[in-house]
């Protein structure tokens, strides 16, 4: 250990380094999740080498996207493989890491510190000890619980190895994978309440992040009067995308409409896979109508919430960026989200992170459109980017079939989704030169 610590000493702590350092870990991890399922051992059948990438970057990244049946193509010994790194990916392994530190260390070396916060977009002055710690016992109590009501279920639904199938669906639920081992992800149970109400409240938990689940275990025990504005905004916009959406979706297709209740059943469950990314589907989804789509396709941009296992631009940005819009529409000179001022910094970060979001979400769909705009739809091939980006994982449809160039684009789409847009920002432009004076000032047209 003494070896480790010294290597952590030694480490530059400059915000370029921290940040490649923190893309190192994640593409070492990629590497291994591929090694390990192009072994023949792992795989039930042979699956090209692309297909093998496809599949390391969606499970690192927790994804969830499939070029091929995941169940089919790869053995028990890879499943188990999978599994591993889709916790790995989904609790971040800088968690898991800064837990072996502290049990060796009394805090953290500034490295793990600044690689942790970097990793779940944690405020400077949070109590990374506290957090780590909760992290895996969350982890592990939530993912327990999921496991044993899922093995009920799947028990009554009479599934063949229930308990496997429990462990593994409770894992990919909680962490926002979407990998299923059915041929159709949940469609199969779409009338089994019991499984889909576990697998939505396994994925909001997961959703919600690590800071909403700290802030309410300490007000529920006492150490706190009340929850912090982050944890506020998360679950208000939370309850609010995923509810509002599902009524949209329910009213732009006419399938769900006609089918009533069980069609605003599938809506809620669609909204929340998708906003959470999660990326489980109880419907088919190439079924769904132009405007559905597009309600999804929305859903997948604002995405989860901020140290938690989810991607997209997430709740508490899109808030930020909603509370500037009406703090200038009302001609207010400060940014305030329920009576509390919202820092400049935060600010800057949150439009930032949208557009850079908005532009590499651009130039992904481009390029699959030049590959393969001539056989699919336009509609469908932004779904599919958009679902990388934000490491949902759901498609219409059009997985299998893409290219292996799109498929490696995807692949590139789910791993900068998996970082968050801003730190492959950081990563990509260097450092600029501290200005020595004070730029003028000019105004501009807006």
């Amino acid at each position: 250990m003494d070896r480790i610590k010294n290597w952590l000493k030694s480490r530059k702590t400059d915000d370029k380094s921290i940040v490649i350092l923190l893309i190192k870990g994640y593409v070492i991890l990629t590497v291994l999740c591929f090694i390990i399922l192009s072994l023949p051992i792992s795989q039930n059948s042979d699956t090209s080498i692309i297909n093998h990438i496809f599949y390391a970057v969606s499970i690192v990244s927790t994804t969830g996207l499939a070029p091929s049946n995941f169940n089919e193509t790869y053995s028990i010994f890879g499943q188990v493989w999978s599994l591993l790194f889709i916790q790995l990916g989904g609790i971040g392994y800088m968690a898991l890491s800064s837990f072996i530190i502290l049990k060796q260390f009394k805090s953290l070396p500034s490295l793990s510190a600044r690689l942790l916060k970097l990793e779940f977009n944690l405020p400077q002055k949070y109590p990374l000890k506290s957090f780590i710690i909760s992290v895996f016992i969350f982890t592990l109590t939530i993912e327990l619980t999921g496991a044993i009501l899922l093995y009920f279920g799947f028990k009554e639904a009479g599934i063949e190895n229930p308990i496997w199938q429990a462990i593994f669906h409770s894992i990919s639920a909680f962490c926002t994978a979407g990998f299923s081992l059915y041929d159709g992800s949940m469609t199969s149970f779409k009338d089994h309440s019991f499984i889909t109400n576990t697998i939505l409240a396994l994925s909001l938990l997961g959703s919600i992040g690590f800071i909403v689940l700290l802030d309410l275990w300490f007000r529920i025990i006492g150490e706190r009067k009340k929850i912090t504005l982050t944890s506020k905004i998360i679950l208000f916009s939370t309850f609010l995308f995923w509810s509002a959406a599902s009524v949209i979706l329910f009213f732009s297709d006419s399938t769900l409409l006609s089918d009533g209740w069980n069609g605003l059943r599938i809506s809620i469950f669609q909204c929340i896979s998708a906003h959470t990314t999660v990326g489980f589907n109880n419907y088919d989804l190439g079924s769904i109508s132009t405007g559905g789509i597009f309600i999804m396709i929305v859903l997948m941009i604002v995405g989860a919430s901020p140290a938690g296992t989810g991607g997209g631009i997430k709740t508490t940005s899109i808030t930020a960026l909603i509370a500037v819009l009406m703090s200038v529409l009302r001609r207010r000179k400060r940014v305030t989200f329920f009576h509390k001022e919202i820092p400049g910094a935060n600010i800057y970060l949150a439009v930032s992170s949208a557009i850079f979001y908005t532009f590499i979400l651009m130039i992904g769909t481009w390029t699959v459109l030049i590959i393969d705009g001539d056989r699919f739809s336009f509609d469908n091939i932004l779904f599919e980017v958009t679902s990388a980006l934000s490491t949902v994982g759901l498609s219409t449809g059009i997985t299998a079939q893409l290219s292996d160039a799109s498929k490696v684009v995807i692949s590139l789409m789910m791993f900068i989704g998996r970082l968050g847009v801003l730190t492959v920002g950081f990563a990509l432009i260097s450092k600029a030169p501290l200005l020595r004076n004070k730029p003028e000032i000019e105004d501009i047209a807006i």
